[in-house]
């Protein structure tokens, strides 16, 4: 939540890292409208029968991120 990132240990932290800096970013932007429309596009998601959470479009930027970082290249 906001500019605070927990993990378990250092190693999982260095691994999360990327995706948890565009959520950070993301919580700047959207400030504390973030929670709700975060919520509010999983439930959306969720009644069309998806992944609430792979296809979140706040989890999708994140991790299209983490595919550009962990191989050079954007594979989306």
């Amino acid at each position: 939540m906001g500019h605070v990132v927990l993990g378990r240990n250092r190693e999982m932290l260095g691994f999360t890292r990327t995706h948890e800096r565009v959520q950070v970013r993301q919580y700047e932007r959207w400030g504390i409208m973030s929670v709700p429309a975060y919520l509010l596009a999983s439930a959306v998601i969720y009644l069309q029968g998806k992944d609430a959470y792979r296809e979140n479009p706040f989890e999708q930027k994140a991790y299209s991120v983490d595919d550009v970082d962990s191989s050079g290249t954007d594979s989306c």
